[in-house]
């Protein structure tokens, strides 16, 4: 594969997983649905990008969400 497709991909992934963590899983992939035109499929994405997160952090990230809407 290509260096520069390489360091790109990895560069992605890693600009995602900052989103995540600092805007949370439902705005991140609502961005990225912004930016690249809305194709797609949301829940698949969302799927997708939650396979790797345990549900200890994703109970985590909603009790976050919920303290800070109070």
């Amino acid at each position: 594969m290509n260096t520069t497709i390489e360091e790109t991909t990895e560069i992605t992934t890693e600009a995602i997983r900052l989103l995540f963590r600092e805007m949370g899983v439902a705005k991140t992939v609502q961005f990225l649905s912004k930016i690249s035109g809305g194709r797609g499929d949301y829940t698949k994405d969302r799927q997708k990008f939650q396979s790797d997160m345990s549900i200890e952090e994703i109970v985590a990230e909603i009790e976050k969400k919920r303290q800070t809407a109070e």
